[in-house]
């Protein structure tokens, strides 16, 4: 490949069918799903308050961030969708947004604690990225939402053999394994209603049939070859 095809911000580039920073290509209308609380999640709860110190009953071990496992410290939703918070007591968040649930916090604390500003946030989002890609495994986000691509990026992005045009999503929903199918060489892929992840989601990127011919096709006409030169160094050998 041509050095000026891959040498960065160049100062007189002669490359064709190069990109114009300001043309506007095409919009998308993106579609956010809004996750919902469910029994089980698990929020990290900052507040903030004019409330002295001494009465701020969440002034110490209120704060996760930065605990060795957020998860341990954080408030985890009963069965039905409530969490515990001292001296207020149950609070209902089950069926909320990210957004309402904050709402609905804050205004739980305002009786308790002069003007609280509440951050809320949601430590169970996880996801599973599987296949060709550099890093598979399980990820957390602290995102109220993340995209196909946010997500695939947090994996390393893509390996030489991955199959950009056959990547399955897999969703959990009420006990059934539901099965998408998305193509990342097409643009339009931007505007699908899946395109935003959700929580336990996982993602399956296939390989690409190079990879299949290159590691046994390949392999098999290697060993083929070195068992004929090994049968015909013996036959010349037995044959002198």
């Amino acid at each position: 490949m041509p050095q000026k095809n891959i040498l960065l911000l160049q100062n007189n580039p002669q490359v064709e069918n190069q990109g114009n920073a300001d043309e506007l290509l095409r919009t998308f209308d993106l579609k956010p799903i809004a996750y919902t609380l469910k029994p089980g999640d698990v929020l990290s709860l900052r507040v903030q308050s004019t409330t002295p110190a001494e009465f701020d009953f969440l002034a110490t071990g209120a704060t996760v961030f930065g605990a060795q496992d957020p998860v341990l410290s954080g408030y985890t939703l009963d069965a039905e969708g409530n969490i515990l918070l001292p001296a207020v007591g149950k609070v209902a968040l089950n069926g909320l947004t990210m957004p309402e649930a904050r709402i609905k916090v804050t205004e739980a604390l305002s009786s308790f604690l002069s003007d609280p500003t509440v951050n809320l946030r949601l430590l169970t989002f996880r996801y599973t990225i599987i296949g060709e890609v550099p890093r598979q495994g399980q990820f957390t986000t602290y995102q109220d939402n993340i995209n196909l691509m946010e997500a695939l990026a947090t994996a390393g992005g893509f390996s030489p053999y991955s199959n950009r045009s056959n990547i399955k999503l897999v969703r959990y929903e009420n006990g059934v394994a539901k099965l998408y199918k998305f193509s990342l060489l097409d643009d339009n892929t931007l505007s699908k209603n899946n395109f935003y992840l959700q929580p336990n989601d996982m993602i399956v990127v296939d390989p690409l049939p190079a990879k299949n011919i290159r590691e046994n096709l390949l392999t098999n006409v290697t060993l083929t070859l070195s068992l004929l030169s090994t049968i015909s160094l013996l036959v010349l050998r037995f044959t002198q």
